[in-house]
């Protein structure tokens, strides 16, 4: 059981990196996996998804539903361009 709150942590992981993507769409399972490899300790799957649930509902990350795969993938708005550049 993870007990640090991480999820502040997280939020910013995703910003930088998908910042650092110059507006290329990250597969929904790719971020995950970067997430769950990236930060020490690993977070827990349900706090990745919460973070990524908190940034787009605050319009900072955008996911795309791809019907061919049923996969998402997410972007950077431009409010969460502004935001991740302030981060680096």
């Amino acid at each position: 059981m993870n007990t640090i709150p991480q999820i502040p942590q997280i939020k910013r992981f995703i910003l930088r990196a998908l910042l650092r993507l110059k507006g290329l769409p990250w597969p929904d399972a790719l971020l995950d996996d970067t997430l769950l490899h990236g930060l020490v300790p690993p977070p827990l799957l349900s706090d990745v998804h919460q973070a990524k649930y908190e940034l787009e509902r605050c319009g900072f990350i955008q996911g795309v539903h791809d019907d061919l795969d049923n996969q998402v993938s997410w972007t950077l708005t431009s409010r969460g361009r502004h935001r991740a550049k302030e981060l680096e």
